[in-house]
């Protein structure tokens, strides 16, 4: 292309095709060595490392050095082609612009052209970067939450079978009910939320079996105040086994002294988010709290894989009261209404 388009641009000038071919048959070759210059050594080493002096020192020299040897090639033609004969030589070659723009016309093509072909190949090696860069951030999410999701249920079974464990010491009625409601509420953590999400009323059906076996364990000593009916009014999915790590721990963590009942909080309300909010006494045992457990540590973690700027995690401690709320934006979420 590049011989093609100096025998036509020299041709043109003379009308004198022979001339020009003659003259590109050494000309060309100069062009093709500074382009490759070029591409091959200063752009990379000067201009792409934004050693712009250098770059514009050397190219200033490639400059001066390409036109000394065009003079010297159109010299050469005058001797052994011309035979010293003006009338024979080319008349484009004896006019400095049409030397200096077919010249640096035809290196600035090549450069062009080769450094697009740089920026496509470095821009495809990036889309593949930054999509095994993506398929193992996935990977390594799912792991990390088959893993707390795993956590999950060894931790909150050693905390039913404490509570009904109570009650089998008290020779309470109540142990086979609360054996049965174990059991609806281990089959759902082993089979029934296997999925990556599950229907929100499964959800509060777990926290209602939690929380009568607690309060048939702890009797008159628990005042237990729970409210989910706005959250049985919602036809959405969540992730699973989000709620019942602060369940747990709302129990866990009250202060049950002799002749004082704990009142514990449960509630579920909807304004533009869903919002869970748990609320107990503290007591002597807030430091408990900031020491969180494995439930609450997990659940930030789950959170954050699952929820990425679509939650939020408070926490209050004030009259020793001790509240946490968790506001998920999943109401008008597409992935949660599948």
């Amino acid at each position: 292309m590049a011989f093609l388009f100096i025998s036509v641009f020299f041709g043109l000038y003379s009308q004198d095709y022979y001339n020009a071919l003659i003259f590109c048959l050494c000309f060309v070759p100069l062009a093709y060595v500074s382009t490759r210059l070029l591409n091959n050594f200063l752009i990379p080493r000067y201009l792409l490392t934004k050693r712009y002096f250098r770059f514009g020192l050397y190219l200033f020299y490639l400059m001066c050095l390409s036109l000394s040897i065009e003079t010297l090639i159109i010299a050469g033609l005058y001797v052994l082609i011309w035979n010293y004969s003006l009338a024979g030589i080319d008349p484009a070659t004896m006019d400095v612009r049409f030397l200096i723009v077919g010249l640096y016309f035809v290196i600035l093509v090549g450069v062009a052209y080769r450094q697009l072909q740089r920026s496509l190949k470095e821009q495809r090696l990036r889309e593949q970067q930054d999509k095994v860069k993506v398929e193992t951030e996935l990977r390594l999410k799912e792991a990390e939450l088959s893993l707390l999701k795993a956590q999950v249920n060894p931790h909150f079974l050693f905390n039913s079978l404490n509570s009904i464990y109570g009650l089998s010491l008290e020779k309470s009625e109540e142990t086979p009910r609360m054996i049965m409601l174990l059991s609806d509420i281990l089959d759902y953590t082993l089979y029934g939320c296997n999925t990556e999400f599950v229907s929100l009323a499964k959800e509060i059906e777990l926290i209602e079996n939690y929380a009568t076996i607690q309060k048939g364990r702890f009797a008159d000593t628990i005042d237990l105040n729970m409210d989910l009916s706005k959250g049985k009014e919602l036809n959405i999915l969540i992730a699973p086994l989000l709620f019942l790590p602060l369940v747990e721990n709302c129990f866990k963590h009250s202060s049950r002294k002799e002749n004082e009942e704990s009142e514990i909080t449960i509630r579920m309300t909807t304004d533009t988010d869903l919002v869970f909010t748990v609320k107990n006494p503290t007591g002597l045992r807030i430091q408990d709290h900031k020491n969180g457990g494995i439930g609450l540590e997990n659940l930030k973690k789950r959170l954050d894989l699952i929820y990425p700027q679509k939650h939020q995690l408070t926490t209050k401690e004030q009259d020793n009261y001790f509240e946490v709320e968790l506001r998920l934006m999943v109401l008008n979420d597409n992935v949660c209404e599948r």
